[in-house]
């Protein structure tokens, strides 16, 4: 009991001496005092904030496709119609994250979906008119969103878009579940 008790009181020194603060302080970001371990916390945070300006900003520049549709309506653009699971394996997502995306566009009419003639079973999903008039648009908003995203990334972290990549490559080539078994059998009287 005496080990747990020590550990735990270990735990909580560590703990307020990154945030600086003591639980009845109020920690300046919750998040950030957590560590590298809320790294996906943190990421999806940032994700969200930008998702969230563009979704804003979109209608002021003619753009009505939800943000995180815009890459399907790019694939389609420039590979022409695809099968869902093309499209998921494209953009490295999921295939039911897809899908939603397709009932979005369809429901804005941008893309339709028709039954591929070579197996009934498969649906291909194409871009329609409309869907190419909001790729022009979109294509023209996206020279703008670049050059605000690297001006943001200039002034926070210069050099982060190819770190970021690197990061993607790493867990590609080794997988978090395998990091973190490794870290497991490695620490594991640690924990």
């Amino acid at each position: 009991m005496k080990q747990v008790a020590l550990r735990s009181d270990l735990c909580k020194a560590l703990h307020i001496m990154s945030n600086g603060h003591s639980k009845k302080e109020p920690s300046r970001d919750f998040i950030r005092a957590q560590g590298p371990a809320y790294l996906a916390h943190l990421l999806r945070r940032l994700a969200d904030e930008l998702v969230r300006g563009g979704s804003e900003w979109y209608p002021e520049v003619g753009v009505t496709a939800p943000p995180r549709t815009s890459s399907t309506l790019l694939a389609l653009d420039e590979r022409g119609p695809l099968g869902v699971t093309e499209i998921a394996a494209l953009l490295k997502q999921s295939h039911p994250l897809v899908i939603d995306w397709c009932r979005q566009l369809t429901s804005l009419g941008f893309i339709e979906t028709q039954t591929d003639i070579r197996d009934r079973r498969r649906s291909i999903i194409a871009l329609t008119d409309e869907g190419k008039q909001e790729v022009e648009r979109l294509r023209q908003a996206l020279v703008i969103m670049q050059h605000a995203s690297q001006r943001l990334m200039d002034e926070a972290a210069p050099g982060i878009f190819l770190d970021l990549w690197q990061l993607e490559a790493a867990l590609r080539q080794q997988s978090f579940i395998n990091r973190l078994r490794n870290e497991t059998g490695s620490d594991r009287e640690a924990i």
